[in-house]
């Protein structure tokens, strides 16, 4: 009997979840423990933490510039919990949490290892020239966060053929990926550019240790974090992610205090949300065997005996601190958010009389200013908002989280613990008297076009469509699926296809391989349970629009397509959904400019197009893809600022080629957990 997701989240539950037997469980004092399989756990109920303890750990006036930058990844000890537990804890565990984190050099000053790291400032067109460097040798983290081998990953001393079933110790491979940077395939940190301490071993799409990169893209909340093939969960869980802000001294994100310029200085702060779990020691705590009524065990384990299709933790930690407050004047401040969870999806609220003024996206300023009273963001997803808290001096705010996991129809947010965010304490005055930031409540505000430096947003969407004067190259309808093993999810797959393709029949390998200069329309078809942000490297795309489908029709017609054939030693009579076969036909068997291999979902749409929400207009990098939605977007592989009528396909005008000298790209689902098993595809881009 194979179950659907939903059934498998009901069937274990707190209580069901014991009628599976344990992989690795152990007995700590007649307590059933698990995660790690090395170093038994007991976990560390999140209620029990106390909240607005410690103060939220800023970057102002400590972040790194300069051009030539040194990166090594080491471990250290965090103080994540507040100082008090710590303190009644033995050695070595009352230093902290042992945690990841990035370490950076400027060659004047060094900041780090922290988890999150100290935030990159950059400036446009001016590039940055980084060596990475992996100092991770024999960490003790490692023993807490338990390899599968049995997923496609890394695998630097070939152990998965030898010993799939056991837990990796090797040398911790590592890679760095610039989130939403426009770079060379060489210098985007892909799942194959791997490399272990001392470079001893390398990924197959390994080229160098040291990265370029352009900075040539408009100005915008980039992030960096590691992304190793089968393990970005526990790498970015250990802690490996930080802020990159590019500046542009033409635009309103200068940085510089200026009268009507954007909140700066102390006003201007990230904000990465993540959600972990933790062992009484007060040490990372990541599933790997027997539930602890969290996030339950793997559903599949003779298949993947420590994978779990989503990573959920009980304690909500901001900027490396477990729910911190943060004291802020009654004045307008800019926070950059992320969204730095494996799998959490965040709906953000302060209450009745504050909200977020919306001011960017992924990959930039919007044109304007957009009033929301949630603000909505998936993994990898950035929100670059104003809080103006002039109307709540001298009261404490607690920033609130109502979305359910997984999204949208998983379980609620815990009012104790993952319900609750962090704590603004506001002051009663201002400090020189008085705001003169940019006020984007004010009538008629931009932040682009009209008299801003910066111009409007090249408009490759607009009103539902594509914009005036875009003519797409191709159209690619793609679909997002989940594999249902006897115990629950084995896996989730773009378009019915593995990581690398080549045992698929109707794939072969890589099949997005569209044209530098190019524009095209890609249709993702979720026929998925859960919401998808997915993220394309190297470019920033615009949001087309969104349409409810009738999954079951098309389902049925999207399975009865798929021929007789035997597949993975199964023998399929035909009109049955072969698993990891690809799309139902040849990648190209529709007509010309169709791409994917799915039939059209056109004749099972339902109700209109839902068009963009204003603070969705902007450029993206990473979008959610909800289910029983078919969400089209517009794909150009040009610069951002480049005019609709300014570029064609088989024109290149990056400042750098990005059809050779690398592995090429990939695109994927950013719940790292589905990245990790299969929901990732390699792409190229041709000349």
């Amino acid at each position: 009997m194979k179950f659907t997701r939903r059934q498998f989240l009901k069937a274990c539950g707190i209580a069901g979840a014991g009628l599976l037997a344990p992989v690795g469980g152990n007995m700590v004092n007649g307590r059933k423990a698990y995660a790690s399989n090395l170093v038994p756990q007991i976990p560390l109920p999140g209620k029990n933490i106390l909240k607005y303890v410690d103060a939220l750990p800023t970057f102002v006036g400590s972040r790194v510039t300069g051009t030539n930058l040194t990166i090594s990844i080491e471990e250290t000890q965090q103080k994540v919990l507040p100082a008090a537990f710590y303190a009644a804890l033995p050695a070595p565990y009352n230093a902290g949490s042992y945690v990841w984190g990035y370490k950076i050099s400027n060659g004047v000053v060094t900041r780090g290892p922290l988890f999150p790291t100290y935030t990159i400032e950059a400036q446009r067109n001016v590039p940055t020239t980084v060596i990475y460097v992996n100092n991770l040798v024999n960490p003790v983290l490692q023993q807490y966060l338990t390899v599968d081998q049995t997923i496609h990953w890394a695998d630097p001393l070939g152990n998965m053929m030898l010993k799939p079933m056991v837990p990796f110790q090797g040398p911790a491979p590592i890679t760095v990926h610039l989130h939403g940077g426009e770079v060379p395939s060489e210098y985007d940190g892909g799942p194959d550019s791997w490399f272990t301490p001392g470079l001893a071993h390398t990924g197959p799409g390994f080229v160098s240790d040291t990265y370029t990169y352009p900075n040539g893209q408009e100005p915008a909340t980039l992030w960096f974090h590691d992304h190793v093939l089968g393990m970005t969960r526990l790498n970015v869980y250990a802690g490996l992610a930080g802020f990159y802000f590019l500046r542009d001294p033409n635009s309103l994100d200068t940085g510089l205090v200026t009268a009507g310029g954007l909140p700066t200085g102390p006003q201007e702060i990230e904000i990465v949300i993540q959600d972990r779990q933790f062992d009484t020691n007060g040490q990372l705590l990541f599933p790997d065997g027997y539930p602890a009524g969290l996030n339950g065990p793997p559903p599949n384990p003779t298949v993947h005996p420590f994978w779990i299709p989503e990573f959920f933790g009980d304690v909500i930690v901001v900027n490396g601190k477990a729910w911190p407050y943060l004291n802020v004047e009654p004045r307008r401040y800019r926070f950059r958010f992320l969204n730095g969870s494996n799998a959490r999806f965040y709906q953000l609220s302060l209450g009745t009389k504050l909200q977020f003024w919306q001011i960017g996206t992924d990959g930039g300023l919007l044109d304007a200013p957009v009033m929301v009273n949630q603000l909505f963001i998936a993994p990898g997803e950035r929100a670059d908002v104003i809080i103006d808290f002039a109307a709540v001096a001298g009261q404490n705010i607690i920033m609130i989280n109502s979305a359910k996991a997984p999204f949208p129809k998983g379980a609620p947010a815990d009012p104790q613990t993952t319900g609750q965010i962090m704590q603004f304490r506001v002051g009663r005055t201002v400090t020189g008297g008085t705001d003169t930031s940019f006020n984007p409540a004010a009538i008629g505000a931009i932040l682009r076009g009209g008299t801003s430096p910066q111009p409007s947003i090249i408009r490759l969407a607009s009103a539902g469509t594509v914009a005036t004067g875009v003519t797409p190259d191709a159209t690619r309808k793609l679909t997002l699926i989940e594999i249902a093993g006897p115990g629950g999810p084995l896996e989730v797959l773009v378009n019915n296809t593995k990581w690398d393709g080549t045992l698929s029949p109707n794939a072969g390998g890589i099949t997005e391989m569209p044209r530098v200069g190019s524009t095209e329309v890609w249709e993702i078809i979720n026929l998925t349970a859960d919401a998808h942000p997915i993220h394309i490297h190297l470019v920033q795309f615009q949001l087309m629009n969104r349409q409810a489908f009738n999954v079951t029709a098309y389902r049925k017609a999207y399975d009865a397509l798929f021929p007789a054939a035997t597949f993975n030693g199964i023998t399929y009579p035909g009109g049955v959904f072969i698993p990891e076969y690809g799309p139902p036909k040849a990648y190209n068997f529709y007509a010309p400019g169709w791409l994917g291999g799915n039939p059209d979902v056109t004749h099972y749409l339902q109700d209109g197009i839902m068009l963009p929400d204003p603070n969705e207009t902007g450029w993206k990098d990473t979008f959610k893809m909800f289910p029983g939605q078919v969400t089209r977007i517009v794909v150009r592989w040009a610069p951002q600022d480049v005019a609709v009528n300014g570029v064609s396909a088989g024109t290149n005008l990056y400042p750098f080629n990005p059809t050779t000298g690398g592995p090429g790209y990939v695109w994927h689902c950013h719940i790292i957990d589905h990245e990790d098993n299969e929901m990732m595809r390699p792409y190229t881009v041709a000349l």
